[in-house]
């Protein structure tokens, strides 16, 4: 066993595309929950001339973790458009900021032109449409619902917003968005989830300052919590100890109160542990096919391989080792 993995880290590097309907469906399937597979939910990506244009191009580097996308984006004329819907509880804010070239976004009977060195947003909710002439090289991100519950009301304000440097909260935070544009692939992957929290709270702070605090009701400071614990046992769950007891003293809460909290959520405190676990051992068997089994048990906290098969086998309905032999199967058919 080599270095520690990356914890859940998701990365497409640096992917060229020279069909726009290719990039579309790439881009469908990098920045969920935006988009879906099913029919209808695709992003339709076609070409916009112009002058001296050859063809289409475009570039991608995407990385998730914790369900939320840091990617990169350089890519010539084209537009977007998607129609579908999104459930509420899988919304998620998809947020551009440009770093050359122009971006116009339309949502919801509002258009915004988004130029280098400022950031646009819009609700996945919601269809709409991403246009550009020019082309653009930009850091595009999402980040889910959940991640913003602090928002309250005011992330339904969000559609078609535009952010500038030379205003409130984006003088700190889209200096700070340029940089990250520009070394993304090489911070991520060593402090991945130092980034994502960095980079969630300065755009909350940025978006607070926007749309007015709006005050935070009893069950969104719970559910806002239970997200804060959640991401506190994703980090830790290589501990010895990562029993009740221990994370509630780690959050300043009796065991009591821990327990009444993810049961308000219909939840256990040891189920959202051990499901922890099984999400690391998942996205270990794709990243790491070469490692042994048992390895990759405790890479996720289990330190009995008996217990790590029989508990995968349970939640996913099939042993690691064939989750590992299924996901190499799906690798070697033929593209569609």
């Amino acid at each position: 066993m080599s270095g520690q993995p990356a914890g859940g880290l998701r990365s497409t590097s640096h992917v060229s595309f020279t069909d726009a309907a290719v990039f579309g469906e790439n881009i469908t399937r990098v920045y969920r929950p935006v988009f879906h597979d099913d029919e209808g939910r695709q992003a339709n990506v076609e070409t916009v001339d112009r002058p001296g244009q050859r063809g289409f191009r475009a570039s991608l580097s995407a990385h998730e973790l914790d369900g939320v996308v840091l990617s990169t984006v350089d890519v010539t004329g084209h537009e977007v458009d998607y129609q579908g819907t999104v459930d509420p509880d899988d919304s998620a804010l998809k947020i551009y900021y440009v770093s050359s070239g122009t971006a116009v976004i339309r949502q919801e009977g509002r258009e915004q032109t988004v130029e280098a060195g400022q950031l646009g947003v819009h609700d996945s909710m919601q269809p709409y449409q991403i246009w550009t002439e020019t082309g653009f090289d930009s850091l595009v991100m999402v980040v889910p619902k959940t991640r913003l519950l602090s928002l309250g009301t005011g992330y339904a304000d969000l559609s078609a917003a535009r952010f500038t440097a030379g205003e409130g909260a984006g003088c700190l935070v889209l200096p700070y968005l340029q940089g990250l544009a520009g070394g993304l692939d090489e911070v991520i992957r060593g402090q991945g989830r130092q980034i994502v929290r960095s980079t969630v709270d300065l755009l909350t702070m940025l978006f607070s300052s926007a749309v007015g605090t709006v005050p935070e009701e009893p069950e969104l400071r719970r559910a806002r919590q239970r997200e804060e614990i959640l991401g506190w046992i994703r980090e830790h769950l290589l501990d010895a100890d990562l029993s009740p007891g221990r994370i509630a003293a780690a959050h300043l809460m009796s065991t009591r109160a821990l327990h009444a909290l993810f049961a308000e959520a219909g939840t256990t405190v040891g189920t959202v542990v051990r499901q922890s676990r099984l999400e690391r051992a998942r996205e270990l068997l794709v990243l790491h096919p070469g490692w042994a089994l048992a390895e990759v048990g405790r890479w996720s906290g289990f330190t009995d391989p008996s217990y790590f098969s029989r508990v995968f086998r349970r939640e996913f309905g099939m042993s690691p080792g064939q989750f590992r032999a299924a996901g190499r199967a799906t690798d070697q058919s033929p593209a569609r």
